[in-house]
């Protein structure tokens, strides 16, 4: 009797329909989240490229427009502050132009990012530096090409003043 009914169970394990063992199954997002992608803003970028070239040496992004900045004659100074003159030409732009830019001092302080406005490439800015050196960096995103530039400039914002020899007598 208990061979037949090994011999029974045997037919039917032979009759019935096989099924595929399940496969160990693996969730997508079990191991590692999703990578959702960021995108920036150009200008967000641009921001940071600014910032980034105040730490390295060498920039650290090839400028995509001929960029040509340069600093004026100082003619005011405080006691701790002298106030600078730029002018910045973007040679090849299309469009506006929105400058970036950082300064870092001797100290190794390095200030926020602020931005300004030009025309069609060229415009003249007055900063306010501390004395001594400064690095300032710059980038500059042409509004309607998409286009960036970048430079560091180096700046000593020391007035230097003439001394004029008074006389001095006394009677």
């Amino acid at each position: 009797m208990v061979g037949s009914l090994i011999a029974s169970l045997i037919a039917i394990a032979s009759f019935a329909p096989r099924t595929p063992p399940p496969s160990p199954v693996t969730e997508a997002f079990g191991a590692c989240p999703p990578r959702v992608l960021k995108f920036r803003s150009l200008s967000a970028e641009l921001d940071n490229h600014v910032l980034l070239n105040l730490l390295t040496d060498v920039p650290m992004r090839k400028s995509e427009l001929p960029l040509t900045v340069v600093a004026g004659e100082i003619t005011r100074c405080e006691s701790q502050t002298c106030t600078v003159p730029l002018t910045l030409r973007v040679s090849g732009a299309e469009g506006p132009v929105t400058l970036a830019f950082a300064v870092a001092n001797t100290k190794g302080e390095i200030s926020e990012v602020h931005h300004a406005e030009c025309g069609t490439g060229a415009c003249g800015v007055s900063l306010v530096l501390e004395r001594g050196r400064n690095t300032l960096s710059i980038g500059v995103i042409d509004v309607l090409s998409q286009t960036t530039a970048y430079t560091t400039v180096r700046i000593n914002a020391n007035r230097s003043v003439a001394a004029t020899p008074g006389k001095s007598e006394w009677f």
